[in-house]
């Protein structure tokens, strides 16, 4: 069944609970009350039928004496736990078949009324006749336990009324409980498809579900389930993909040497020559290219063998303030050459756990990148300070910045085995593209512990 028409029935219950219940409940509460009147031996009596059968019992008393009367009084075994009064005119008690200990010897008329509106009102029905004897007359009060008083029906059911409420409260607590399991299962499912959604670091991609039930659930989890064999064989098909484009970034690297060698081989040999000064440019562009292939394909060695973690790493402890210093000394003649402005301020000492090779191929790349695509800003700074607490590591240009195109611009490489390499030292730059310049910030990553 479906969770539509599962949901539109228990809606239609809640309107129609209140009038079903009742009626259902009556009509159970009826048939087990007569059912129990079947097996009770008591006796029941209506009001009327009390009150006829009482007024021909004393009109036969008419014209006795006051001893038959008593004992005619005394004799009858009509009503059971029944009490019999007779007041005479005067208002004197003549005879009392019952407990008198509120009874007074000396009665008036309103206080035998007063007796009986007190007593239809207790726990008793009380009706009365009057009688003319020979020697006395006055009214014979005949007293009955209400719970004798009415149909067999009526008695039972005011007996057992609480089986009536027990009845609808459990009629209502079973559609609160239906309607609880109901929605309890379905946020249940939900919240294991919520679970199966979710992955840890190390799962990419999320397990199937056991789908249990067809229902519009069931047919969500079905197409989660398609989702994740897709996402899986997407996967596959990336992993092979990227072994593929892997192993071609190696072989192109390795085949692109010889023709470059062969090439720089051969620019050597023309420098050897007196050309004219059109023929030295062109041959100084050659040399360029060829050294700009050349660090291509070095990027492109480097990055399949960092992807593939098979360049081995050596972290200690380092004053990394050293090697940058001995870098920048390196590349400064190149910078000089260029017109840069350069500004060193290495004053404050930090020591990193680095790889010292791995930190020289980083400054290496960004002060190369600097060379390549700053160089109309003719400015670089390299300066060590501390910022919110931590000690960083801060190369500066006025070059055009990062997003905008350059003529050298190549594919990226560089700048993807820096994040690599810095990420397996622990370390991460933060780039800060601004239209005077661009600040490339390196800063060791703090690892948040759980409580922040």
């Amino acid at each position: 069944m479906k969770l539509s028409t599962k949901y539109i029935m228990i809606i239609l219950l809640s309107l129609f609970i209140f009038p079903i219940s009742y009626l259902g409940v009556n009509f159970l509460y009826y048939s087990v009350i007569m059912q129990l009147g079947n097996f009770t031996s008591e006796e029941f009596y209506e009001q009327d039928e009390i009150e006829e059968e009482w007024n021909k019992q004393v009109t036969s008393l008419t014209g006795m004496a006051n001893d038959d009367v008593i004992d005619h009084l005394k004799s009858i075994d009509l009503f059971p736990e029944s009490m019999i009064f007779w007041l005479s005119d005067e208002g004197d008690l003549l005879m009392s078949d019952g407990q008198t200990e509120d009874l007074d010897e000396k009665w008036r008329v309103s206080e035998t009324i007063a007796y009986m509106k007190a007593e239809q009102e207790d726990d008793y029905f009380t009706t009365f006749s009057y009688v003319e004897g020979a020697e006395n007359s006055g009214y014979v009060l005949l007293r009955i336990p209400q719970a004798y008083i009415g149909s067999e029906w009526e008695v039972l059911r005011d007996r057992y009324s609480f089986v009536w409420f027990i009845a609808l409260g459990l009629i209502w607590f079973l559609f609160v409980f239906i309607s609880w399991v109901f929605f309890n299962q379905l946020r249940k499912r939900l919240v294991r498809i919520q679970k199966n959604m979710e992955v840890s670091k190390n799962q990419l991609v999320p397990s199937e579900m056991h789908v249990e039930k067809d229902d519009e659930i069931g047919q969500l989890e079905h197409s989660f389930n398609r989702m994740v064999k897709q996402l899986k064989e997407s996967r596959e098909k990336e992993k092979t993909e990227e072994v593929i484009r892997k192993r071609l970034i190696a072989n192109l690297s390795h085949d692109l040497r010889t023709p470059l060698s062969i090439i720089n081989g051969h620019s050597h040999k023309l420098n050897q020559y007196e050309l004219n000064p059109r023929a030295n440019e062109s041959l100084k562009i050659i040399n360029e290219k060829v050294n700009f292939m050349a660090e291509l394909i070095d990027n492109l060695s480097s990055y399949t063998v960092l992807s593939e973690g098979k360049l081995s790493i050596n972290k200690q402890s380092l004053n990394i303030t050293t090697v940058v210093r001995s870098s920048i000394i390196a590349w400064y003649p190149i910078f000089e050459e260029l017109g840069f402005d350069i500004e060193v301020d290495l004053t404050l000492p930090i020591e990193w756990e680095v790889d010292e090779t791995w930190l020289r191929r980083v400054l290496d790349n960004l002060f190369q990148n600097v060379q390549r695509h700053a160089r109309e800003g003719k400015y670089i700074a390299v300066k060590t300070m501390r910022e919110q607490g931590t000690s960083v590591l801060k190369i500066c240009d006025h070059g055009p910045g990062m997003t905008t195109p350059s003529k050298l611009s190549g594919a990226g490489i560089g700048l993807s085995i820096v994040d690599m390499m810095l990420q397996q030292m622990n370390l991460k730059k933060t780039i800060s593209d601004k239209p005077l310049g661009t600040t490339i910030t390196i800063q060791p990553i703090v690892k948040k512990t759980g409580s922040e």
